[in-house]
């Protein structure tokens, strides 16, 4: 095919499912569950067989970005995201300057996986800190300390990634704006190139919503007024370190907003893969 039928390709964006986690956070009503390697390899043989009977439907695309979403695609070995990625290349036209990105949890990425992650072809990072504050990471139900996501992050430096999201969560019990700025400017000062923060949803039937609806020992979740600070703050803060705010909860530096996120705002084409993916 030659460069003037491939201009004329329309453009779709893919997201990929990856539903495993090590541990299912308390607030997550994701669908997502531990599982052992068996489980893992007869859901991605039928990702696989997935992949090449949908995109019989786009062979008149090229994909622009590429999200791999979870659960936790990082507890994958490299081999099997070799896998994934070696069947969606074979089976899409993928640009060459795709964004290509996987969501990673602190302490599943090993010099090893992150080598592999580079070869498949993987460019962008987000990597679910949540909190810089150990305590309300254990309120989380998260498995990993402040400490377990630095060592992430510096892997992934040294690895070549140099487009990376920390993804963090406010409004948690007990927080005040105070302590949610303290978490802010201690990711800031690091210097990822895009920064979401969320804030805290609980929901009915996660173990977050049975233990906090029970009292649980939990203190208060923030008032609507300190929840509002919490948000505009965010804002004022992030642009002191020269981070923008493109969508509701999204923050980037200059040219570093996330492409594919940018796709669902602008109602772009985008397809879904795997269990719990729509399009």
């Amino acid at each position: 095919m030659d460069r003037e039928q491939k201009m004329e390709k329309r453009e779709l964006e893919l997201y990929v499912h990856i539903p495993f986690c090590v541990k299912k956070c308390a607030y997550c009503d994701f669908l997502s569950h531990p599982s052992g390697r068996e489980e893992q390899s007869a859901y991605i043989d039928a990702l696989l067989t997935e992949i090449a009977g949908r995109s019989k439907n786009y062979i008149d695309c090229r994909v622009s970005t590429v999200f791999l979403g979870g659960g936790t695609p990082s507890i994958l070995g490299g081999d099997d995201t070799a896998r994934i990625f070696h069947a969606l290349r074979e089976h899409f036209d993928i640009s060459e300057d795709a964004e290509i990105t996987m969501e990673v949890n602190p302490g599943t990425a090993s010099e090893e996986k992150l080598k592999a992650w580079r070869q498949c072809g993987i460019n962008r990072l987000s990597i679910g800190l949540q909190s810089a504050n150990d305590k309300e990471l254990r309120m989380l139900g998260r498995i990993h300390t402040y400490h377990t996501f630095l060592e992430t992050f510096r892997l992934a430096r040294e690895a070549g990634f140099d487009n990376i999201n920390v993804d963090l969560i406010s409004a948690i019990p007990g927080q005040t704006c105070s302590s949610w700025e303290n978490t802010l400017r201690t990711v800031a000062e690091l210097g990822p190139e895009h920064i979401s923060a969320y804030s805290l949803i609980i929901e009915e039937g996660t173990p977050f919503y049975e233990r906090y609806g029970k009292g649980g020992g939990f203190p208060p979740l923030p008032g609507e007024e300190e929840e509002r600070a919490i948000y505009e703050r965010t804002a004022d803060l992030l642009e002191e370190y020269g981070y923008h705010r493109y969508e509701i909860s999204n923050y980037a530096k200059e040219g570093r907003w996330c492409r594919h996120n940018l796709g669902y705002w602008e109602r772009k084409e985008y397809l879904g893969l795997g269990l719990g993916a729509s399009s």
